[in-house]
């Protein structure tokens, strides 16, 4: 018989809330250093296995609150760290996070996925070789 009930899976995920205001992510750097404005002056996005990873995310517009946050992942999938910021933007705005580990890191495929309360607004893939 038909109980009407479905299978765990077929309900879709909430997606998290957008901030209010006009807040939004115009550019996403990635490279091997900072300017003086916390961007990055030679994006780029293959790297040494000894870099240290900056990342520039740049966003305009305002908002009275949103948390931005950086999550990097390994081809397979596998997260490789995690950053968030608070902000309050009223004008241009640069997060600026910076990555590095204590081994040189493992050659491969990677992505980094920037997030808007936690929902995602941009990845970029790179390279360690």
């Amino acid at each position: 018989p038909d109980t009407g009930a479905t299978a765990a899976g077929d309900a879709a995920p909430e997606a998290a809330p957008l901030p209010t205001g006009d807040f939004r992510v115009v550019a996403v750097e990635l490279g091997t250093a900072f300017d003086e404005e916390g961007r990055v002056p030679a994006p780029k996005d293959l790297f040494k296995a000894t870099d240290t990873l900056h990342l520039a995310v740049v966003g305009v517009g305002s908002s009275p609150g949103l948390v931005l946050s950086a999550r990097w992942l390994a081809a397979d999938g596998n997260e490789v760290a995690q950053a968030r910021q608070d902000l309050a933007p009223q004008a241009p705005t640069v997060a600026s996070f910076r990555l590095s580990q204590p081994e040189p890191w493992p050659a491969g495929d990677y992505r980094v996925e920037i997030a808007v309360n936690d929902r995602v607004v941009e990845t970029r893939n790179f390279r360690i070789e």
